[in-house]
């Protein structure tokens, strides 16, 4: 995945998208003057079929669109925390544990990482999305090469798919 940014981010979106590109197998590149035709070329050429668009309101990131091939995919409304502590994941080796339901079938298409196997649970390289306790809403988690919390956690306020309703 490719992570790029509006045209003229703020300090915490650019920490945002490094925060991501250590905890996904991914890429982030500033956009600069580079059109979105632009970013999927360069992303083509990195050898990535996904685009994450990350937006900003008030000088805070608040959405994702993800692209797939060039095509809209979804977009996501999130907030964001940055109080974890940087860490490491050994990106051969990461995983996706989804409890939510209405995401379970969606996460793998959303970060093309493949879902832990049941019988074997670890909290080591784990993306995890579970929901909240307090608000209900999905919460994403990283867990680095340590089983330690780390990376931005992302609150998803509401997605949509392209094509979709609101959801």
């Amino acid at each position: 995945m490719l992570i790029t940014t509006s045209r003229k981010p703020s300090q915490r979106t650019r920490t945002f998208c490094r925060g991501l590109e250590r905890a996904l197998d991914a890429r982030s590149v500033n956009r600069g003057k580079m059109s979105l035709r632009d970013v999927f070329l360069k992303a083509k050429e990195m050898g990535k079929d996904r685009v994450a668009v990350v937006s900003e309101r008030d000088g805070n990131p608040n959405g994702i669109e993800l692209y797939h091939d060039g095509e809209l995919f979804i977009s996501l409304q999130l907030t964001v925390d940055f109080s974890l502590p940087k860490g490491r994941m050994n990106k051969d080796k990461i995983h996706l544990r989804c409890e939510v339901d209405e995401l379970t079938n969606l996460a793998p298409k959303i970060f093309a990482i493949p879902m832990e196997d049941s019988g074997e649970q670890s909290d080591q390289n784990l993306v995890l999305i579970r929901s909240s306790v307090k608000k209900s809403i999905p919460i994403l988690e990283f867990f680095d090469k340590n089983g330690q919390a780390t990376g931005p956690r992302i609150y998803l306020q509401g997605w949509k798919l392209a094509g979709d309703e609101d959801t």
